[in-house]
């Protein structure tokens, strides 16, 4: 029998196949996660809908694939043909059990990072622990991602750790009880090597003579590639930096953030931000457009749906916060945080990544001075906000020059200039700037 690609979505008729959870020979149970699919920016698990055994691996890993076309042939348990289901089942949401067993490693590779294992469906612990996708490696470690990147931070060999969660799941207190040596075999020597994901430097095991890593392009790489690609292809990219104030933006923020901690929310600088690029865009809505270039016309949006850049350990994504102009700031800031959560753990729909109206990036946690940021097409603007400073600045008090010190940071405004002229930008960020180092202002129809 053959298992074919079912639907992944409305209007989705293809994505990228990027990985294999299963090999020929490999018996399968129901619902069990057989293959990783990405589609757009959204990877979505591949459940098993038969019980039996892989006889062929049809599609390649890293292959473009098409609702219909044959991904794998299979027999029915116990050799009989299973019924195969139709091609247009439904395959978004996630298994709904076991996760698919990775391919062990040879005893001379090195341990598997987080990133490379197969994803299962987010689970609570009963003790506490994090929430998440649970990861297998070889069959035999369960871990949250959060509770691996505290391994690898910490120099920890997971696999060496014994887990106390459901099915002995690792926990964080199980790593930090490791290290303190309350588990066999104690805290790893100083010195050990540790991993990490995709680009990232790390210490190898490798023979030295091995001075190259062939990493693969494909998934969510690749997608960011092909994005960056097409808008400065396409694109006529113009930057512009201005500086500002944020000294009030600071304050208010400090005491936002105490109110959202009552209300179990975090509370970041970006919801601010967002409500200023909604009230700059409302006198400046040309931002707040796309360029149909096939029917000669400008589309103006009047909603504001605003993309926000989060890195993860794959890649960069962007998903979309909706309606932005009439939701609190607490509104904002909760799902600020439930989408870069749904991001890092590879939850994100494609609902999530859809719909964005104009985007904004977010370097200030990282550093540097200003960045120019890559429109995310087909928009039409993308602002930059980076990191914030104290520094002794000029101001006229009382009509006299001081120096004072002031919180200030840059903003980057990259544009279309196809759409938008630059005296347009820098007039939607004077404004913008004036929001912010004047927050009350929001609250205000007019200046």
């Amino acid at each position: 029998m053959e298992l074919k690609l079912p639907e992944l979505g409305e209007g989705v008729h293809e994505g990228e196949l990027v990985r294999w959870l299963v090999k020929p020979g490999d018996q399968v149970k129901e619902d069990q996660v057989l293959a990783e699919i990405m589609t757009d920016k959204a990877t979505v698990e591949l459940p098993s809908h038969f019980a039996g055994k892989v006889t062929e691996v049809v599609a390649k890993e890293g292959s473009t694939v098409h609702v219909g076309q044959t991904l794998l042939k299979y027999e029915g348990a116990g050799g009989s043909a299973a019924k195969a289901a139709p091609a247009t089942a439904p395959a978004a949401s996630p298994a709904k059990t076991a996760p698919a067993a990775a391919k062990s490693a040879p005893p001379s590779a090195p341990a598997l990072s987080a990133s490379s294992a197969p994803v299962a469906p987010p689970s609570r612990s009963a003790n506490g622990g994090s929430g998440g996708a649970m990861l297998t490696l070889g069959g035999s470690v369960t871990a949250a991602p959060a509770a691996r990147q505290y391994a690898r931070e910490s120099g920890v060999e997971i696999t060496r750790v014994q887990g106390s969660g459901p099915n002995g799941r690792v926990m964080k207190e199980d790593i930090e009880k490791f290290i303190g040596g309350g588990s066999a075999g104690g805290a790893v020597a100083a010195g050990s090597p540790t991993f990490t994901s995709g680009y990232a430097a790390r210490k190898s095991t490798q023979p030295s003579g091995n001075l190259e890593d062939r990493i693969p392009f494909r998934g969510l790489r690749k997608k960011i590639a092909e994005k960056m690609h097409q808008s400065k292809n396409t694109a006529a990219h113009f930057t512009y930096v201005e500086e500002c104030d944020a000294t009030n933006l600071v304050e208010l923020r400090a005491k936002a953030k105490e109110i959202g901690a009552a209300h179990g929310v975090k509370v970041t600088y970006l919801p601010f931000i967002m409500k200023a690029m909604v009230a700059a865009l409302k006198k400046y809505p040309i931002l707040n457009s796309e360029l149909d270039e096939a029917n000669g016309v400008i589309i103006q949006k009047n909603y504001y749906n605003i993309a926000l850049s989060v890195q993860t350990e794959d890649g960069l994504m962007a998903p979309v916060v909706k309606d932005v102009g009439n939701k609190t700031i607490l509104e904002l800031a909760a799902d600020i945080e439930s989408l870069a959560n749904k991001a890092r753990t590879k939850k994100l729909t494609n609902d999530d990544n859809h719909g964005g109206t104009i985007t904004l990036t977010n370097a200030g946690t990282i550093g540097g001075l200003f960045a120019t940021p890559v429109i995310n097409y087909p928009e039409v603007a993308i602002l930059g906000f980076n990191k914030i400073d104290r520094k002794a600045v000029v101001k006229k008090i009382n009509g006299k020059e001081e120096i004072v010190i002031r919180d200030w940071t840059l903003f980057s405004l990259s544009l279309d200039h196809r759409v938008v002229d630059g005296a347009i930008g820098a007039e939607f960020t004077k404004l913008f700037i004036s929001y912010i180092e004047n927050p009350a202002l929001l609250l205000m129809d007019t200046l």
